[in-house]
């Protein structure tokens, strides 16, 4: 019977564990810059545009600037919801164990 209470518990502390780490690592880049803007890889100045090598569009630097902003939001909040699986399994495991 241990554990067998809340089984869906587990499963969406997996999903919030693997979906952060996801959410995380895919905006890392943006989390690290910090402040920085680059474009491709390279610092950019106010006065810059960006040319995408990969798509071929033009943006400007605030463009630019806004999207790292996101990209570091999104990154943490990915890394806030790998946290909160993190604590509910460990919270299930405390609670599974108190009642055996």
């Amino acid at each position: 019977m241990r554990g067998s209470r809340w089984p869906w518990l587990k499963i969406l502390a997996g999903a919030l564990v693997i979906f952060g780490l996801a959410m995380f690592n895919i905006n890392a880049e943006a989390v690290i810059n910090g402040d920085a803007v680059e474009c491709d890889g390279s610092p950019m100045r106010p006065d810059q545009w960006c040319v995408s090598a990969v798509g071929g569009g033009t943006h400007s630097y605030e463009e630019e600037k806004q999207s790292e902003a996101r990209g570091a939001l999104v990154g943490y909040a990915g890394a806030g919801l790998g946290i909160l699986g993190i604590v509910l399994f460990i919270g299930h495991g405390i609670t599974a164990r108190r009642r055996s």
